[in-house]
């Protein structure tokens, strides 16, 4: 999975993700709930393969994308993801591009970045090398019956 995969799925807006692009960037980004990805200027070595996507979220949040991505440029005190974010975004060396698509509902939203991860996760054996969270974990909060269905089956 690479960003050729996330273009033919409808992501769009590949845009330089810096703090200098800050303005423009956010203008362009709907306040509409989807998933978003983050790309690295060039592939990088996972377990099996390569990508250049480092990061998927999704935006469910009052202002939805937009909203979301704004949170990097500009994270609370205890926010210790989106202040790792920013000081990536602020190293110009880096050279990220963000790219999103918009869903039409919330759970919508949810669910692709779950698939997605759990799909990345598949191909390469690790997530993107700034998600922190397990595609599991993100199943659990979709559907709370998924996970507990597999933890209760009686074992024989």
């Amino acid at each position: 999975m690479d960003a050729n995969s996330l273009s033919i799925l409808g992501f769009v807006g590949w845009a330089l993700f810096t703090a200098a692009t800050e303005q423009s960037l956010l203008r362009g980004i709907p306040t509409a709930p989807g998933v978003y990805a983050i790309l690295l200027s060039a592939n990088k070595v996972c377990r099996r393969g390569t990508s250049d996507i480092c990061y998927i979220g999704r935006a469910v949040n009052q202002g939805g994308i937009r909203g979301r991505v704004r949170q990097y440029f500009h994270p609370g005190p205890t926010q210790s993801t989106n202040i790792k974010m920013r000081e990536r975004i602020s190293d110009s060396t880096l050279a990220l591009r963000l790219g999103f698509i918009v869903t039409s509902t919330k759970a919508a939203a949810k669910r692709l970045e779950s698939d997605l991860l759990l799909e990345f996760e598949a191909q390469h054996g690790q997530l993107p090398q700034y998600n922190r969270q397990r595609a599991l974990d993100l199943i659990s909060r979709l559907d709370p019956l998924i996970v507990r269905e597999n933890v209760d089956e009686p074992t024989s």
